[in-house]
């Protein structure tokens, strides 16, 4: 029903860009997994609420983040967005993804971004499950033996994981 799947095995899944972005130099983001996936992959939406954009669609938002929130852009790179507006940023520092809610409005300090606790291609496992949650979800009733294992699987990415995802999956663990 529900599984983990590899990062390679979901890149795979993935297509291709048309033209490989050989040339990195503006990309202020020092993390190799996800410059490749820049360097490799299209815009993917894994659900609603997970987006994770191109490179043309990366350097432009981190443009506009640089240009009107220096103090922020030091600090994240912003790397997707969800279907609400809020958005998924990577820190710069610890390398770590970041959620924020666009309800706070303005970015005005780094402490309002949400720390996930996992990297890029945790994150990209993570989309991959809930994407597998929505397509089943589509289709089926999800009983509380499968949203038990459902939630084991997300933390079993990263302990907690599930309760920190920060939107309602109709469903929320005791």
């Amino acid at each position: 029903m529900f599984k983990i799947n590899a990062y390679s095995e979901i890149m795979q899944a993935i297509p291709s860009i048309r033209k490989f972005v050989h040339h990195n130099a503006e990309i202020s983001l020092e993390d190799d997994i996800y410059q490749a996936y820049l360097r490799e992959r299209v815009e993917v939406e894994f659900t609603p609420d997970i987006l994770i954009f191109d490179y043309e669609n990366a350097l432009k938002e981190n443009a506009y983040l640089h240009k009107h929130y220096p103090n922020i852009a030091e600090k994240v790179w912003i790397m997707g967005r969800s279907g609400q507006g809020d958005e998924w940023f990577i820190h710069k520092g610890s390398k770590q993804v970041l959620f924020y809610d666009h309800g706070l409005g303005e970015y005005q300090h780094i402490n309002d971004f949400q720390d996930m606790k996992i990297r890029f291609d945790e994150f990209v496992v993570l989309a991959d499950l809930y994407k597998q949650l929505d397509l089943y979800l589509d289709k089926h009733e999800i009983s509380d033996s499968n949203k038990g294992k459902f939630i084991e699987l997300v933390n079993s990415i990263e302990s907690g994981l599930f309760d920190r995802y920060p939107y309602e999956v109709f469903f929320r663990s005791a």
